[in-house]
């Protein structure tokens, strides 16, 4: 329904207009009456009319004052005149304020109806296009954050598409925070990505409600949907230097028990360490993912700070198990790659690189190899399968890259290999 106002100093004009004119068939409804300019300014401020039908002439305000108040005020209520036969060259200025159109007020019902109806749908118009403009801007907001968050930019880079889209940093001082689903995802129906970027929307929701209603000063929060997860970029000015860590873990036990509070759902918050400058964002962001993946390590706590976990060789060999493992069942998978790897325990390709380097003294693909060749070695001992069918179980659909990779593995070729150590 859209909401009407008709103002008018005539009782007559007004009471007839609402009485005589079918507005509930056009979906209209008149929710307020005024006999003044004045009094019509005070409803439209406590009703937020889609359609103001307003005589041009009225006490204490006139039409026009009217008008450039509902302009002044932001609002995109549609003001459509009502004028008399002397009033037009009046009337002609109601355009300039942006008025939507002006009638006679003595015209028949009809006339007055599609003037109205023809400002709805102009109105209808409009607002799409300003929502189309929002989703576009917030897009973009969103994705430049995301670069931030992937080390993508540099300081020029960063400066100017920050004054293009409008944004500004409170302070010197970035951190990282990432919001783990895992307890609830695994709940979720299979193969259903909707059921979990729905859950991801409501979360991102209920961050931004926190935010738009609790202030927390000298911080900014940017909520993030990066890489399948809703991450936290926190902003300190310079006086929050010092009490960062305290003000962080109040803003996410905030978040926590708001998520808890409207969507029933616990969640996990990792949190990465704090630097100065978007150049620590990339940095920060990886230490927050490694930090809420090994929670179980700190099952108790809720919030996961990166340093209680930074240097434990244990939360590292978690998140190498965690890859082997993924390797182990999808090594058949010819596609199978370091970036889809990552993506799976979330983390950045170059640091899976460099977990495989410090703890495996091997590279990652050729871990990958080291296993597919492992299971076919396996499969040309044990079964009876073909060469062409064993390289495509592991993996290789090209028989003759397979034989080459297996002679340069084992020393022989797979023929060889089967027939020596079937003897």
């Amino acid at each position: 329904m859209y909401k009407m106002i008709i103002a008018d100093d005539d009782e007559w004009i007004r009471e007839g207009m609402r009485r005589n004119i079918p507005w509930e068939e056009e979906h209209i409804q008149v929710v307020g009456m005024a006999e003044d300019g004045r009094e019509a300014w005070d409803l439209v401020q406590q009703l937020r009319p889609d359609i103001l039908l307003s005589d041009i002439r009225m006490p204490y305000m006139d039409g026009l004052k009217l008008a450039e108040s509902v302009k002044a005020g932001g609002l995109d209520t549609k003001v459509v005149f009502l004028t008399g036969y002397d009033d037009f060259s009046y009337a002609k200025q109601a355009l300039h304020l942006q008025a939507f159109d002006y009638i006679l007020k003595y015209e028949d019902n009809e006339k007055v109806m599609q003037a109205v109806i023809k400002a709805c749908k102009q109105l209808d118009e409009e607002r799409r296009t300003v929502e189309k403009e929002k989703k576009s801007h917030g897009l973009m907001v969103n994705q430049f954050f995301s670069d931030l968050i992937a080390g993508v930019g540099n300081e020029e880079t960063i400066d100017r598409d920050s004054r293009l889209l409008g944004l500004s940093f409170c302070g010197p001082l970035f951190g990282v925070a990432v919001i783990s689903t895992d307890r609830v995802a695994r709940f979720l129906k299979p193969n259903r990505p909707e059921d979990l970027e729905l859950l991801l929307f409501s979360i991102k929701n209920v961050c931004a409600e926190v935010f738009k209603n609790q202030g927390f000063p000298g911080c900014q929060v940017q909520v993030i949907h990066y890489n399948h997860r809703i991450n936290l970029l926190l902003n300190f000015s310079a006086q929050r230097m010092d009490t960062w860590r305290a003000d962080a873990e109040h803003i996410a036990r905030t978040l926590i028990a708001a998520i808890v509070q409207y969507l029933k759902i616990t969640v996990k918050i990792g949190m990465g360490s704090f630097g100065e400058g978007p150049g620590h964002i990339a940095l920060s962001y990886e230490e927050a993912l490694i930090a809420v993946q090994l929670k179980g390590i700190l099952a108790d706590q809720d919030i996961i700070f990166n340093d209680q976990v930074k240097h434990s060789n244990h939360s590292h060999q978690a998140i190498l198990k965690k890859i082997t493992d993924y390797i182990a069942g999808n090594f058949h998978n010819e596609n199978l790659d370091l970036k889809e790897v990552a993506e799976t325990v979330h983390i950045t390709p170059s640091y899976v690189s460099t977990l495989f380097k410090k703890y495996n003294d091997v590279n990652f693909s050729d871990y990958v190899i080291r296993v597919r060749m492992a299971k076919a070695t396996e499969l040309l001992v044990h079964s009876d399968l073909k060469a062409y069918e064993i390289a495509e179980s592991v993996g290789y659909p090209n028989t003759q890259y397979f034989s080459v990779l297996f002679k340069k593995h084992t020393g022989l070729s797979p023929m060889e290999y089967r027939q020596q150590h079937r003897q």
